[in-house]
C-alpha cells in the first residue's frame, strides 16, 4: 500500500523527498490503525481525531499539519467517499512561522570572516553568500545550473518549482569575486577531483548531470544536503543561532521588508501569495515594540 502511494504522489509529480516524508506519515498512520484495531476503511472524522491530538503533544503544528496532508491525499488515492481528514484544520501560530529569526548584520558578519582554505570550504563561502543575499531555500540552491550565473550581468537565475515562482537577483558586490572565482577555477578543481585515485576509494565519473549543476558534492552526488550539514555544522560552533538555511531565509525576508515594498520582496523571494511574505512583517512589528520598550518604557 507504502509502494501504490509512493507511485501515486510520483504521478502527481511531488519531489523524491516529499514522497519519502509523506510515506512515512501515511506509515506512522496505520500503525496506530492497527494498534488501536481500527480498520482502515471504517475510520471516521471521530475515530481518527485522537490520533492528531496525540501528535500535537510531541510535534510542532507545522509538522502537524504536514501529516493532516499526507493522511489526506492518502485517503484521495483510495478514493473513499468521505475523506476523514477534509475536516481537520491546523493552524500554524506567528510564533512557528518566525521562530529562528537572528540579527541580519550577524550574516553578513558570517559571510565576510568565513574561513576558506580549500576548494571546498571556498564553494561553501559561495553557497552560504547566495543564502544569505539572495534568500534561497535549500533545495532553490541545489536546482541552480552553470548557465543561471550571470558575471557580467551580476545576477542569478532562480528556476520555479511547485511551491515557489522563478525570479532573476542581483548578486551583490561582497560575493561577486567569489563567485567568479568559482566559476572558472574552483568548481572545475571539485569536478576533476571527483575522478582523481584516492586511498580506499574508487574515482568516480562524472555525469553529464552534474557537468550543468553549479554545486554539487565532492563524491559526485547531484545531493548537497550533506555538504550544507557540515557548512552549519561549523558555522553552528560560533553562531549557535544560524542553524540552517530555514534561519537564514527567514532572517533575509524580515530584513528586506523594513526597507523593500512587500510586492518586490514577495518576488524577490519566490513566493506565490503575498500572504506568505506578509507573516514576516510581525518580526519587524515585535521588533519595533521591544525598541520602543526599551527606549521608551510605559511608567
Amino acid at each position: 500500500m507504502i509502494k501504490t502511494y509512493k507511485e501515486y504522489l510520483s504521478q502527481k509529480y511531488y519531489a523524491v523527498d516529499i514522497i519519502t516524508v509523506y510515506a512515512k506519515d501515511v506509515e506512522q498512520y496505520l500503525n496506530y490503525l492497527e494498534d488501536e484495531g481500527i480498520e482502515l476503511e471504517q475510520v471516521q472524522y471521530k475515530e481518527i481525531l485522537p490520533y492528531f491530538f496525540q501528535l500535537k503533544e510531541c510535534n510542532s503544528d507545522r509538522v502537524v499539519k504536514r501529516k493532516v496532508l499526507s493522511i489526506r491525499h492518502f485517503y484521495t488515492m483510495l478514493g473513499v467517499k468521505k475523506n476523514p481528514v477534509s475536516g481537520i484544520q491546523i493552524k500554524i501560530r506567528k510564533s512557528d512561522c518566525l521562530n529562528g529569526i537572528v540579527n541580519y548584520e550577524e550574516l553578513v558578519k558570517l559571510h565576510k570572516n568565513y574561513e576558506v582554505y580549500d576548494s571546498r570550504t571556498k564553494r561553501n563561502k559561495v553557497m552560504l553568500g547566495v543564502l544569505i543575499y539572495q534568500g534561497l531555500k535549500s533545495s532553490e540552491l541545489q536546482a541552480i545550473e552553470v548557465k543561471d550565473v550571470q558575471i557580467k550581468q551580476q545576477q542569478i537565475y532562480i528556476k520555479s518549482s511547485r511551491t515557489s515562482n522563478a525570479r532573476t537577483l542581483k548578486l551583490v558586490a561582497s560575493q561577486l569575486l567569489d563567485v567568479q572565482e568559482y566559476l572558472l577555477i574552483v568548481r572545475l578543481n571539485l569536478l576533476h577531483s571527483i575522478e582523481d585515485e584516492r586511498p580506499g576509494r574508487r574515482p568516480k565519473k562524472v555525469s553529464s548531470i552534474i557537468n550543468d549543476k553549479l554545486f554539487f558534492s565532492e563524491q559526485g552526488s547531484l545531493e548537497i544536503k550533506n555538504s550544507l550539514k557540515h557548512l552549519f555544522r561549523k558555522i553552528k560552533k560560533s553562531n549557535p543561532q544560524i542553524s540552517s538555511a530555514k534561519v537564514i531565509r527567514s532572517t533575509v525576508i524580515a530584513e528586506w521588508l523594513k526597507t523593500i515594498d512587500v510586492r518586490k520582496v514577495q518576488y524577490m523571494c519566490g513566493h506565490k501569495y503575498v500572504s506568505s511574505t506578509e507573516r514576516y512583517k510581525a518580526y519587524n512589528l515585535d521588533e519595533l515594540k521591544e525598541q520602543l520598550n526599551k527606549y521608551h518604557p510605559l511608567k
